[in-house]
């Protein structure tokens, strides 16, 4: 669902850029002011673990493939504010070093699984445990709402596609929610899997709609979650379906695929490198690079918000 470089006019990228920065500003500030922060460093984690797992497409019907966004995930694990940042941070650095998503359509890209996809997973597990007031509920409710912010994407992905004049709106939002409902499923039974199994471990990383706890054993569960994200990233990304994602197969089906252009020569531009000497060595180096890149950034980025006097233990 990363929108290239090339899909967008020039309206509807700026207007999704403003957007998304009053979005992102907006989380920004409230992660500085949450009074009970999480430490910077999981925050991080989480980003390199979301990063990791979009790089693994599977197929899930003819000519199709999909693979996990995590925004629902995100808002499970961190809470709005935090999913927004750490899934921004995924997107920037997916576009500015693997030309996976534009520059110019990263504002876009924020708004429909940043902003949108967020704030569905949230909602939907917000007014499921109203009424089942249960881990399960929870977990329900995240799984709805992994589903719904893949629907939301799609429909806003087609809104911009199709105000910047590719197609008529009415027509490519349905072809994009057709295209996503497989996707959805899919998201939504991954997000399940993973927000199970860490309500049964370390129900303590799960801070959506609890964000009074505090994480015990931080740096045990860093580790574990950069060991995980670094073994997708290095040893099962270069496996992953080459088939086009719902994006791509849209496009195709609508002719409109060859408007897609690179903004910038990235340097690790679709996952390659050029010193490897085979595809999978380089797409599981590059994905690796990609993995530290995205905790750093995001570990630098929580951590420039703390208090000097908070900084110091964080």
């Amino acid at each position: 669902m990363h929108i290239p470089d090339g899909f967008l006019s020039a309206g509807v990228a700026t207007a999704t850029w403003a957007a998304a920065t009053i979005g992102v500003a907006s989380a920004l500030r409230a992660e500085k002011a949450d009074s009970n922060p999480m430490p910077a460093g999981m925050l991080g984690a989480t980003a390199a673990f979301l990063f990791a797992a979009q790089m693994i497409n599977v197929p899930i019907a003819p000519g199709v493939s999909g693979h996990l966004v995590g925004s629902a995930l995100a808002a499970a694990l961190l809470g709005p504010w935090r999913a927004l940042i750490a899934i921004s941070v995924v997107l920037a650095i997916q576009a500015v070093l693997f030309q996976d998503g534009g520059i110019g359509a990263l504002g876009a890209n924020i708004v429909d699984m940043g902003v949108a996809g967020v704030a569905a997973g949230y909602a939907m597990a917000a007014l499921t445990t109203r009424w089942l007031r249960s881990p399960r509920g929870f977990a329900i409710g995240i799984v709805l709402g992994a589903f719904a912010a893949t629907l939301a994407a799609s429909v806003l992905t087609g809104l911009w596609l199709g105000l910047s004049g590719l197609y008529p709106v009415g027509a490519i939002v349905q072809i994009m929610l057709v295209t996503h409902v497989a996707i959805g499923v899919l998201e939504a039974a991954l997000t399940g899997a993973i927000i199970v199994t860490v309500l049964r471990w370390r129900p303590d990383l799960v801070r959506g709609l609890n964000t009074s706890h505090t994480v015990s054993h931080p740096v045990a569960a860093l580790i574990g979650i950069l060991g995980v994200a670094a073994a997708i990233a290095a040893f099962i990304s270069p496996f992953a379906s080459a088939l086009p994602d719902g994006l791509e197969y849209a496009a195709r089906t609508l002719g409109i695929e060859g408007r897609a252009h690179a903004a910038w020569p990235a340097p690790f531009a679709e996952y390659s490198l050029p010193l490897a000497a085979s595809g999978r060595v380089a797409t599981g180096i590059a994905g690796t690079l990609g993995t530290i890149a995205v905790a750093i950034l995001a570990w630098l980025i929580s951590r420039g918000l703390r208090a000097p006097t908070d900084a110091i233990h964080r």
